[in-house]
């Protein structure tokens, strides 16, 4: 497709597009920075008023998305979920999508994002999903990485818009690759940090030195970045905000949506939302994903009081800060429950 706005491609790449940019979160805002500061016309629309505010006199602010892709030639969205993508991209097929660029840089559900790229093609636009690869830090500094997915030629005839904000644009296949690929590292990643969150607890639990054992593990094949970033975390008990738990949750429940399409059980994938659900339920869904490991030592506390018959319920599902008000003097532990009907039996 020949997008009019480009006067040449690639490397020291000058081009005269009308930039959107929704999403103006920790992620987004450093992303978009970059256009603004390399000169380039752009729009922005955030639904809070803080972040809109923060680009005033630096770009232009869009009264709504519609109002903004109307203005824009290419759009890049980052936002939470697949929910608040099918819903954008549902108001720029009503506003017509015709030589329009869609960039995708959220982490969204990738069968969601196949469709949409389908509904976008038909109607003579393009959808690329390109989900960004690093920390805030990164994304302001233009260092960032993306993993692309959508039609090749797409890709080519989007890079210029890749190169003002990215270190690197890996074209990946057809539509869905990229957020697939992100899907990928991110179910690694986080389930390394749930193991983590498990281990360090419990052997803390029984008395264990964890910095002997973290040093120790240091020295094994076992060791990795991911230990080294959220197993000194765990350790530690620095809940700093680096990656929320919410979004955690969110992405290894894309993951397993995956596999119930394919009608396929995901085995430790399940234990590890039924921790961050109770995270969630206890109010940590916006604080860092390291503290997945405080409602494991919360566990381990609850779980030393005797134990008795309790009330049906699924009780991992409560929120501990809920169980401990319900049960105060009860052992509330789902590591011998197995079938939650009529009562439940506590060993």
């Amino acid at each position: 497709m020949q997008m009019g706005g480009y006067h040449k491609l690639w490397k020291g790449v000058v081009f005269n597009m009308k930039i959107g940019f929704i999403g103006l979160g920790r992620m987004g805002r450093g992303a978009c920075e970059n256009f603004v500061k390399k000169g380039h016309d752009v729009a922005v629309y955030d639904v809070s008023a803080d972040a809109m505010e923060y680009f005033r006199g630096k770009a232009e602010l869009a009264f709504n998305p519609a109002d903004l892709f109307e203005r824009s030639e290419a759009v890049l969205l980052s936002l939470p979920s697949s929910v608040q993508v099918e819903a954008m991209c549902d108001t720029f097929l009503s506003c017509g999508v015709k030589d329009k660029i869609v960039i995708d840089l959220s982490t969204s559900y990738p069968l969601s994002t196949k469709k949409l790229h389908e509904a976008f093609k038909k109607h003579g636009g393009i959808l690329l999903d390109a989900p960004l690869m690093g920390n805030p830090d990164m994304a302001a500094a233009g260092t960032i990485s993306v993993t692309v997915g959508g039609d090749e030629a797409d890709f080519q005839a989007a890079r210029p818009i890749f190169e003002v904000f990215t270190s690197r644009a890996d074209y990946i296949g057809e539509a869905g690759s990229g957020h697939l690929v992100k899907l990928a590292l991110n179910f690694t990643g986080l389930m390394y940090a749930v193991t983590y969150s498990q281990m360090f607890p419990l052997m803390e639990k029984l008395g264990l030195d964890t910095q002997k054992l973290f040093d120790i593990i240091c020295e094994q094949k076992t060791n990795c970045g991911v230990f080294q970033f959220y197993g000194q975390k765990v350790k530690d008990r620095d809940y700093r905000m680096d990656f929320a738990l919410a979004f955690g949750l969110k992405d290894l429940g894309y993951v397993k949506r995956l596999y119930e399409d394919l009608n396929c059980p995901a085995f430790a994938l399940d234990g590890a939302l039924d921790l961050l659900r109770t995270g969630l339920k206890d109010g940590r869904g916006g604080h860092d994903f390291s503290e997945a490991a405080a409602v494991m030592r919360d566990y381990l506390e609850l779980c030393a009081v005797p134990c008795k018959i309790v009330p049906e319920i699924r009780w991992w599902a409560m929120g501990l800060t809920a169980r401990k008000k319900a049960y105060p003097a009860e052992r509330c532990t789902p590591c011998n429950v197995w079938n939650v009907t009529g009562q439940i039996k506590v060993f």
